[in-house]
Order: C-alpha cells, then sequence, then structure tokens
C-alpha cells in the first residue's frame, strides 16, 4: 500500500489557478440566446431598429370623435394643453395602440396596465364587442411570441408617453410574466426595473387542477422611465393587527445603540403601523360585494390601485390605463378610496386630492359602464340640489327630459344631472377614435364635419378661394357634401366641382374625390360622360372618384396598410328599441322585455343590454347584477355572447302605487348603442 501524503504536499502538486475577476455589468447581464421556447434577442421581440413597430402595426391616423362632454356645476377644469386641448379628463373607444400615438410625448406620470393575461382564449373575451374579439384573436394567432411583439408594440408608445420621473405598473399573472419581464427589461431598460408586487387574493375560490397548487397572487412590474430623474415615490404604510413593542434606537458616534431615559432604562415605543412591503393582501372582489363590484369578472378592488396611484403620484399627475375595462384606475385617480368603518363594512368615499386621468379600452361596453361610473362619483349630491330648487315631492330635476326616450336626450339629461352638481371636479370627455356614431356627425356644423371627413381622408383643408373645392392631398382634390343624410351628391355637384379642378389643376394632375353621405345615379353618369369626354379631349381631362361616406371605398383606403384594419373603421348606427314590454308577475316583481330590439348596423347583433330601475335624474346607472345582461356562447371554434333581452326585478324598496323612471341601454357588438326610457307604476 502507498503511503499517505499530506495536504501540504498534494497542495505543492497541484497548478497554480489564476484568479478571475468578475464578469463587467454588460457582460454579466448578457441575455441568453433563447428564453424557453421563445426566440431571445438585445432587442424587444417584433422590434425594428427603423420601422419599430410598424412593420407589424403601421400607423394609421385617423380623428377623434367627440361623443360626451360632462362637467359640474363647478365647471372646473385644468389647464389646456396638448394632451388635454378642452381641460378634462379624456375617455377613448379604440384600439389602445393607435390612440396612443395620436398623444404627444412625455406627458404621464403614472401608467398601469391590466392587458390581456395569455391564460386562455375565452378568459380574456369580456364584453364580447367585435373590436374586442378582434384584438384576442390576433394575439393568439402566433403563440407567445405573437402575444409579446402585440404588447411590445404598445408598451413602446407607453415608454415615449411616460414622463422622465413617472412609473409604469404591468399587471399579469402567472402564465407570462416571466416572459414580459424579459421584455420590459429591454424596452424600459432593467436598471429601470423597481421591483415586482405581489397581489394576494386569499379569497379567491381557486381552480384545483391536478399536478399542481392553486395559484393565489399576480404580479404587478413596476419600472421607471430614466434612472438618472428621481422619480417620484411615497414609503407606504399600514396599519397592523396588533401593536407591536419595539426597541428605540438611536445614532451615537456612527452606531445604532438602545436609546435609554434619565434613569438609564432601554425606551420602548408601540408602533401600530409598519412600512408596506411589496406582498398585498387584498381580497378580490366577490359577487356578493354591492358596494365595489359592478358586474364583470376581471374587476380589480379599488384598494389595490390606491396603493399604486398613492404611491408614486401627487395630486394633480396624470395617471393612464390603456385597458381600462370598467374604469378602477380611473375612479382611483379621481379620489375615490374604499375604507372601512369600525365594524369592518366598506364605504367609498372621495378625498378630494385627484389626479388627472386618461382612459382607454376597444370594447364600447367597457367605456359605457366607465363612463357612467364617473358620472355617479361627478354627481353625488342631487338630493341636495332638488332641495335647493324647491321642487315638488317626487318631481325629477328633468322630468320633461326622461319622457324623450331618444338617445341624445338621455345624455343631456345626464349632463344636466351633473351640472347641477356643485362638487368641485374636474368632468370628462368621452371621444371615439375610428368606430364613428352616423347620429352624431349628422349634428355637426358643416365646416365641423368636413374638417373631420378630411382628417378621415388624410387631407387638409383648402385655403383657396374657390367654393367648390374644400380639401387636397397630393396631387388629389376634394370636395366633401355637408353633414345631413340628404346631402348626397348631385349631378350639379359633380359639374361645378369638375370645372373648379380643370381651372386649377394641369390636365395630369385633375385627380379628384368626391365624398358624401349618398351618391345620385344621375351624378355617377355625369361623372362617367366627363371622364369620356377627358380621354377624347386632353384638355378636359379629369379622373372622378364618387364615394358614399360610409361606403367600401372610403374604408378601404384608410384601412389599406393592414388587412385586418378595416374593423377599425366605420360608420355605425345606434340599435333600434322600439319598446320596453313590461308584465307584472307579482307584488312589485316585473318582467321586462326588449326582444323587438336589432342592431342597425349590417351585420351587427345585439351583445348586451343593460337596466336601470332606479333611473333618476337623467343619469344611467346600471342596477347591481344588470350591468352584464347576456348569455355566453360556446361552441367548436366559436366564442361571444348575446344580449339577454328579457329580464325579471323585483322592487323591494318601492312602496306601492309609486311611479318609477326605468331605462335600458342596447349595445351591438359593432359599437353601436341605443337607449331607451319609460315609467312604471309599481303595484
Amino acid at each position: 500500500m502507498s503511503e499517505k501524503r499530506t495536504d501540504a504536499e498534494v497542495n505543492e502538486e497541484r497548478p497554480e489557478v489564476a484568479q478571475v475577476a468578475l464578469p463587467e455589468q454588460k457582460q454579466f447581464f448578457k441575455i441568453p440566446a433563447r428564453f424557453g421556447h421563445v426566440p431571445v434577442a438585445e432587442q424587444p421581440l417584433g422590434y425594428d431598429p427603423e420601422k419599430r413597430f410598424e412593420h407589424h402595426y403601421p400607423r394609421i391616423e385617423l380623428p377623434f370623435q367627440l361623443v360626451d362632454e360632462v362637467e359640474t356645476a363647478a365647471k372646473r377644469r385644468y389647464t389646456k394643453d396638448q394632451l388635454f386641448p378642452d381641460g378634462l379628463n379624456r375617455l377613448f373607444f379604440g384600439d389602445c395602440l393607435h390612440v396612443m400615438r395620436m398623444l404627444p410625448s412625455e406627458c404621464i406620470d403614472l401608467i398601469y396596465i391590466d392587458p390581456p393575461f395569455f391564460s386562455g382564449r375565452n378568459y380574456n373575451i369580456i364584453f364580447g364587442d367585435k373590436n374586442e374579439v378582434r384584438s384576442f384573436t390576433d394575439i393568439w394567432e402566433g403563440g407567445m411570441p405573437g402575444y409579446l411583439i402585440w404588447l411590445n408594440s404598445r408598451l413602446y408608445e407607453m415608454l415615449r408617453l411616460l414622463k422622465r420621473t413617472g412609473s409604469i405598473f404591468v399587471h399579469l399573472d402567472w402564465h407570462a410574466v416571466h416572459y414580459v419581464k424579459c421584455e420590459l427589461d429591454r424596452i424600459f431598460h432593467h436598471e429601470n426595473f423597481r421591483g415586482d408586487i405581489a397581489w394576494y387574493y386569499y379569497n379567491k375560490m381557486h381552480d384545483r387542477r391536478k399536478g399542481q397548487l392553486p395559484h393565489a397572487f399576480d404580479q404587478i412590474l413596476h419600472y421607471t422611465r430614466d434612472v438618472h430623474a428621481a422619480y417620484t415615490y411615497h414609503q407606504l404604510s399600514e396599519q397592523r393587527e396588533q401593536a407591536v413593542r419595539q426597541l428605540v434606537r438611536k445614532k451615537v458616534e456612527g452606531r445604532m445603540v438602545n436609546a435609554r431615559d434619565e434613569d438609564g432604562n432601554v425606551m420602548y415605543r408601540d408602533r401600530e403601523t409598519r412600512v408596506m412591503d411589496n406582498v398585498w393582501r387584498i381580497a378580490c372582489l366577490q359577487p356578493a360585494d354591492h358596494v365595489e363590484r359592478i358586474g364583470y369578472p376581471t374587476q380589480k378592488p379599488i384598494e389595490l390601485l390606491q396603493r399604486i396611484v398613492e404611491s408614486v403620484t401627487n395630486p394633480g399627475d396624470v395617471v393612464a390605463d390603456f385597458f381600462c375595462g370598467g374604469g378602477c384606475t380611473l375612479v382611483t385617480a379621481m379620489g375615490l378610496r374604499a375604507v372601512r368603518d369600525s365594524s369592518g363594512n366598506k364605504n367609498l368615499v372621495m378625498t378630494g386630492e385627484p389626479r388627472r386621468w386618461i382612459g382607454c379600452d376597444t370594447s364600447r361596453v367597457a367605456v359605457a359602464l366607465t363612463a357612467d361610473r364617473i358620472a355617479r362619483i361627478l354627481a353625488p349630491n342631487l338630493k341636495e340640489a332638488r332641495k335647493a330648487r324647491k321642487l315638488k315631492k317626487g318631481e325629477g330635476l328633468f322630468t320633461e327630459i326622461v319622457h324623450d326616450a331618444t338617445l341624445t336626450s338621455v345624455e343631456d339629461a345626464k349632463k344636466k344631472a351633473v351640472e347641477a352638481s356643485t362638487v368641485a371636479m374636474t368632468g370628462y370627455t368621452v371621444e371615439h377614435w375610428g368606430i364613428y356614431e352616423i347620429n352624431r356627425l349628422t349634428k355637426l356644423p358643416e365646416e365641423a364635419f368636413r374638417e373631420f371627413v378630411l382628417n378621415c381622408y388624410g387631407a387638409r383643408k383648402y385655403t383657396g378661394s374657390d367654393p367648390y373645392i374644400h380639401g387636397y392631398k397630393q396631387n388629389e382634390m376634394l370636395w366633401i357634401g355637408g353633414p345631413k343624410e340628404t346631402d348626397i351628391i348631385t349631378a350639379t355637384n359633380v359639374r361645378d366641382f369638375a370645372q373648379a379642378v380643370i381651372k386649377s389643376r394641369k390636365p395630369e394632375e385633375r385627380h379628384a374625390v368626391m365624398i358624401a353621405w349618398g351618391v345620385d345615379p344621375k351624378a355617377r353618369e355625369y361623372a362617367d360622360q366627363l371622364m369620356m369626354i377627358g380621354e377624347q379631349r386632353q384638355i378636359q381631362f379629369i379622373r372622378l372618384r364618387l364615394w358614399p361616406l360610409p361606403g367600401e371605398e372610403l374604408k378601404s383606403h384608410v384601412t389599406k396598410k393592414h388587412p385586418k384594419y378595416k374593423e377599425f373603421f366605420a360608420f355605425i348606427l345606434p340599435p333600434d328599441v322600439p319598446r320596453v314590454g313590461v308584465s307584472r308577475l307579482g307584488p312589485r316583481k316585473y318582467k321586462f322585455d326588449v326582444s323587438e330590439a336589432r342592431s342597425m348596423n349590417p351585420g351587427g347583433k345585439i351583445v348586451n343590454v343593460q337596466w336601470d330601475f332606479d333611473f333618476r335624474d337623467g343619469i344611467f346607472s346600471a342596477s347591481q347584477g344588470y350591468q352584464l345582461c347576456r348569455t355566453e356562447k360556446k361552441g367548436k371554434g366559436e366564442h361571444g355572447f348575446e344580449g339577454l333581452l328579457a329580464v325579471e326585478y323585483e322592487f323591494e324598496d318601492v312602496e306601492p302605487g309609486t311611479e318609477v323612471s326605468i331605462a335600458c341601454r342596447v349595445q351591438d357588438d359593432l359599437g353601436g348603442e341605443g337607449t331607451k326610457v319609460m315609467k312604471v307604476k309599481v303595484e
């Protein structure tokens, strides 16, 4: 047997190992070539250095249509600027990517988004609008890479919109948060990652799948815009369940020691609060919640948004949510807070420290829910206003308007109701991008209507002296009809416009387009004759195109950059609601039926019906449990909703013999919305 050697002898025979320095920071954070099944690069997935994300989603600029403007009696507005041209908060209906591209850079202090989770095709279709269904179909087409490219293009615009002192919070669940985290590191840079929040919803009924633990929290990723900027941050604290006795410490000669009183005794203090960490134990909203819940499955509690808003913003800052759903972020920005009394009952109160806000959603139903929710906040003192006006018992502020069942008068009633409130809070506008309501366009002044159509076409206003030319785009001259639906293109219009173009342009530049609500057949014949003469006599050559405003010619011109953009641009009508059928089922219990309602838009269908069984003072606010009245379609290869056209309701707190006002709002899947108001005598 060989003799055992000492450790020293063994070490002497080992070669000397050189000391390897730690890699530099850049090398240390080098991203691997692949992450799971998703290819990884230094640039965000889908990004092109020259085209950015526009080769996936080309830029398309369309005007905003103002469909509502609501203010209180205080008429409070913020300073007008490029982001808030009217000094009012703004709520958009449209695809957030294209809405954001229309907004100025570095204008927002806080962006919170709760985008569609990569957790299941059907899970993310909440409201059932065609725009929402189309958007989520696009997300799922390319699997995880497709989802990341879809999200990255929007995060890139949010980076542009965020102030250098601002923050963004991205709310996700376990399905894709790790992939999105890598993309956020590239877009916002990993050094701007400030941490994540685990929202622990301890009271949620879990999906008990075999082979895995139930999921009980979501993750919210926090990034700032600029590592060199002093971003806004306020340390949050929370109440302890029981006070904790702690030693009082102080610094003496550079080190921490126990503090002592005059007699030399160690000092203690009772701490009832503690610094809030990144695990937030907040209950999710339950169906039985009648204070806060408005009826859709992914609604977030106000307490969650309250902590985010208060931690990184100051009063007057700008808060944005581009997937706003039912508007939780926006009402929180306005100052709404969830508090509990000594008995543990939850109440919603206003703090009086509002932020400015921007909201957007691709669902018309979601935007309607949000607008109603905010209108209720703006007009909390209607009872006091009624007393101040000394109206008779049972007389509404706007009885004469309630009897008028048209959509516009109901909205006028809402405006007047809010104007009656003395709350010193800034109002809001509702604006549509791409999906435009015909009934509102027909009421625009002539100049405003023509400017709107020119913006849709991407043209400029003609500043020359010829009254028959209204706009131009490169070599094209444009004539725009009037706002009324009876203002169609006539043969006389064609003659006058053609003569004006021939006078002002060389033959090779005589490309002309006429746009109106409709085209008289005689006008088309006359235009064809003019072009035939032009072929024979070059001096009179002109190329005329006559386009109906809601027609396919104008639509294809606007959306030609991307085949899927066709769904972005449309002119729509509200659904027709001829009447509400009422039948008494028992004491105070009734059945209401709008089965005769129908969509007035080609291919449209009713996807949701909302009911307000206490329609007071012209403000529509759907009754609890009646915000989303629809049935879900589930079948092979399809998913969607159909409006529930008949509902039952019991007037529990209404005295027999009392006449109540009810309102029904019907929405189709193309963005159309109609309202019917009636009175019922409860027996």
